[in-house]
């Protein structure tokens, strides 16, 4: 369609019309009348078609627009996909591999035990799983840096789960119990050393606020229960049995809906330990008669 704005209006008047003014001229209507209608005529028609190329220009321009408008979001869709599939594989890469992208603390070199627990502990406090204290003691975190990995870190070993399946793991998360000590074993000093490196390692793997705080709660009554200060070995050992114990049951829950926090202490319970903890000893009295 060519613009009507730039059509020049015909000399109505000549013989190239002449035709046309056949098709008006009576007697009323003269041959310059005529052209004067044909010229008329042709205005009419060109602002017609005046109107029609302006809806017509700005119909293009408004489809123009949303095409534009449409590219454009599809551009940044696509950009913003591939920021998310490259941050996806980032993250990915990171998880694999997290001792290559490990950042680098500016301090000089550690001359005491470093917090660092043997892989088998690791792997428990990843799954949120219960990990014994030991790891955690001075001794536990000495025997975790002297530990060499085998050439192959990604060895598999035949493992028993307790329900009788055998499944196979990473051997660096399988552990021989018998050479770990139980919590209700380990010395004060060991469990104080322990309970504060767990919670910063329960940190670093990004347990629940609300459960760190929980542990911090259930530690700290532990300590400040007036048995810490009795002159009666058994009641510290009662503690400590109870510490193991009650920790252990609540990991055991987690996994049904009858879940409780382990922030206040149960005397009843606190109780059933001093009590077992002396029948332990009447026992041991015995075998020794």
């Amino acid at each position: 369609m060519e613009n009507p704005n730039l059509a020049l209006q015909p000399d109505f008047t000549t013989e190239d019309y002449q035709e046309a003014h056949l098709q008006l001229v009576n007697d009323a209507v003269n041959d310059q009348q005529a052209a004067n209608i044909l010229a008329t005529l042709w205005v009419l028609n060109n602002n017609k078609e005046k109107l029609n190329w302006q809806a017509c220009k700005e119909w293009e321009a408004q489809r123009a627009l949303e095409e534009a408008e449409q590219a454009e979001e599809e551009r940044i869709e696509l950009q913003r996909r591939r920021i998310e599939e490259a941050e996806t594989a980032r993250v990915e890469e990171w998880k694999k591999n997290r001792l290559k992208h490990a950042p680098i603390r500016k301090v000089g070199v550690p001359t005491g035990p470093v917090n660092i627990p043997s892989p088998y502990a690791a792997h428990k406090l990843e799954k949120g799983k219960y990990c014994e204290l030991y790891f955690f003691t001075n001794a536990g975190l000495a025997e975790a840096e002297s530990f060499s990995p085998s050439v192959d870190d990604e060895a598999l070993t035949l493992l028993k789960t307790d329900n009788g399946q055998h499944v196979w793991v990473l051997a660096s998360t399988t552990r021989d119990k018998s050479s770990i000590i139980k919590d209700e074993d380990l010395t004060w000093e060991q469990f104080g050393e322990a309970t504060i490196r767990l919670i910063s390692v329960m940190k670093e793997h990004n347990w629940e606020e609300e459960r760190v705080i929980m542990h911090i709660d259930f530690w700290t009554a532990i300590k400040a229960h007036p048995w810490r200060r009795s002159p009666r070995k058994h009641l510290k050992k009662a503690l400590l049995l109870y510490q193991s114990q009650q920790r252990q049951r609540w990991h055991q829950v987690l996994s049904t809906l009858n879940t409780w926090s382990l922030s206040e202490l149960n005397q009843e319970l606190l109780n059933d330990a001093r009590e077992e903890i002396l029948d332990e000893e009447r026992s041991q009295e015995l075998e020794n008669l």
